[in-house]
């Protein structure tokens, strides 16, 4: 039996560690009362007290310190088993009850020390520990009652009967309270982890959504942002911060969305903005504002969900232009065909009359001359038009990105044609090689370069940034000049076959990049500003090795003026 006690456990062992602490603490602010108040009344009355009946108390109260102490001292272990906890509450009314036979029966302020061991019990052992404590009380209270000589007769069963009526009614009414406290607690522990996996898994959602998400009150100082958030807006921490020192001008839009959404309820509050990161990279974002209402229909707060539209914009354009090019091509193509057989005709008859008629004067040789020559300069267009439209062999070689570069802003800086006044910052960093067409992928970085160079005519400072870096095994080469700009409706039809802005352009140029990097799986990108600049960005997919070295270090990182 006493084996079986041994190993039964307290229940809700994290519950009852806190009240097992509690109960002892008080125990000892008891027996350390008790001792002080000994003391001052062994001074004071210390001619009326003699030490040596004062040895069996002092010796339990010794004894009882040292029982809390070692209780204590394993508490780990202790706190877990019913047998040392119940000892010590039995050991508690051993030493009320021996408190009460050295201080007399009769009028004892310390019988209410039984009901606080009663009460404190039942916080432990619940409703029958607290009655099994209470019967343990009722029988030494009744022996030293029955057996002492202080009370007789009717007076000693009034004693004993109302005494172990206070013992059992407390017993109850604590065990009770116990139990009651024990469900709440449970209960209260139940939905706190109920409310804790319930912020766990929306904590999890919002941290794991690919919008970004920004929650603010209604004073527009930001609370709470997601990791997409942050990647997004590449920003390291933004709580704390104001709406408007992450996006420009938008406590302005809120305030103006929201006396929208007053009169109009169905009014969408979504909208399309360009923003910089703090590198300098533009980025379209889509964005949703909701506001947070109380119950009351008052505004909280706000909530900002955006995403970043850059790339769906990009593929968007690039389709556009991959359909439009598709249906030029094919159109374009047999035209070309047609006009170039008559032209073969009418530039052989021209040759023919000027060399079978005599022109007497020099203006109608002049506009031979000038036929003549716009013929050639048509059926060279159409030559290399036919050359842009016709299918190319993919030839796969093992190309230097950087070298490549570094080859044609060389080639750049000794053509006297273009500006002398740019600078050349080139950061190429990348050390990788890819597959492709050297002599085409030199044409296409050739064509961006004189683009770029074309649009600083004229401007002062001129710099051009030629930047390579790896981005998830992504080959990423970047154009950077200070330029004009253009316009978005010039960016819209900036890959288009015969769309040219220069006086003189064929508007191919941009057209056979594109192609030529179309075939080497490629892709190119533009962000343009009127007045800011221009901004080309080329990804390779087709990634071979990274280099041991840099294979461009001979300029790399450095700052070249020409």
């Amino acid at each position: 039996m006493i084996g079986r006690w041994k190993e039964m456990k307290i229940p809700d062992l994290e519950q009852h560690r806190g009240r097992t602490l509690l109960i002892i603490g008080v125990r000892i602010a008891f027996f350390l009362s008790i001792l002080a108040i000994t003391i001052l009344y062994q001074i004071k009355l210390a001619t009326f007290f003699n030490t040596e009946s004062l040895f069996p108390f002092y010796t339990l109260l010794i004894t009882a310190f040292l029982l809390n102490s070692v209780y204590l001292y394993f508490f780990e272990k202790t706190q877990r088993l019913w047998l040392p906890t119940a000892f010590l509450f039995v050991y508690d009314t051993i030493f009320i009850t021996t408190l009460i036979l050295i201080t007399g029966m009769q009028q004892s302020i310390f019988l209410f020390l039984y009901l606080v061991n009663i009460i404190l019990c039942s916080f432990v052992f619940q409703r029958k520990g607290a009655f099994l404590i209470a019967l343990f009380t009722s029988l030494s209270f009744s022996v030293i009652l029955v057996f002492g000589p202080e009370l007789h007769g009717q007076t000693l069963y009034y004693a004993v009967g109302l005494n172990n009526l206070a013992f059992f009614s407390v017993a109850a009414l604590s065990g009770y309270l116990s139990e009651q406290l024990n469900f709440m607690g449970n209960q209260l522990n139940l939905r706190t982890k109920d409310i804790k996996a319930l912020k766990d898994i929306n904590k999890i959602i919002v941290e794991n959504i690919n919008s970004g998400l920004i929650t603010c009150t209604k004073n527009y100082e930001i609370l709470l942002s997601n990791k997409s958030a942050l990647k997004i807006l590449g920003l390291s921490n933004i709580t704390g911060l104001t709406i408007d020192e992450v996006f420009s001008g938008m406590k302005l839009h809120i305030q103006q969305m929201m006396e929208k959404k007053s009169k109009d309820h169905n009014l969408d509050s979504r909208l399309e903005r360009r923003h910089v990161l703090p590198g300098g990279e533009r980025l379209l974002l889509g964005l949703s504002i909701s506001s947070l209402m109380s119950e009351d229909d008052q505004v909280n707060g706000y909530i900002i969900i955006f995403q970043d539209l850059t790339e769906i914009l990009r593929l968007e354009n690039t389709v556009r232009r991959q359909e439009k090019l598709a249906a030029v091509g094919k159109l374009a193509a047999g035209i070309a065909h047609e006009i170039r057989n008559p032209l073969a005709s009418i530039s052989g008859s021209i040759e023919l009359l000027k060399d079978s008629v005599q022109l007497t004067t020099p203006d109608q040789v002049k506009l031979m001359d000038i036929a003549l020559k716009e013929i050639s300069r048509l059926n060279m267009f159409i030559t290399e038009f036919l050359a842009f439209v016709r299918p190319e062999d993919r030839i796969l070689d093992v190309c230097n990105v950087d070298n490549i570069l570094n080859e044609v802003l060389d080639m750049i800086k000794l053509n006297k044609t273009l500006p002398q006044n740019i600078l050349q910052v080139r950061d190429l960093k990348s050390g990788i090689f890819i597959s492709g067409d050297k002599n085409k992928l030199k044409q296409v970085f050739l064509n961006l370069v004189i683009n770029a160079y074309q649009a600083m005519n004229n401007r002062d400072p001129a710099k051009l940034t030629v930047q390579t870096y790896v981005e998830e095994d992504v080959l990423i080469v970047k154009f950077r000049d200070v330029g004009h700009g253009m316009s978005d409706q010039t960016m819209k039809r900036l890959f288009e076959p015969f769309f040219t802005t220069k006086p003189k352009g064929t508007g191919l140029g941009l057209a056979t990049v594109h192609k030529i990097l179309e075939i080497h799986d490629a892709k190119i990108f533009v962000e343009s500003h009127e007045g800011q600049g221009t901004e080309f960005t080329v990804q390779f997919h087709q990634v071979i090795k990274q280099s041991s070295h840099s294979s461009g270090d001979h300029n790399e990182g450095q700052n070249t003026g020409s």
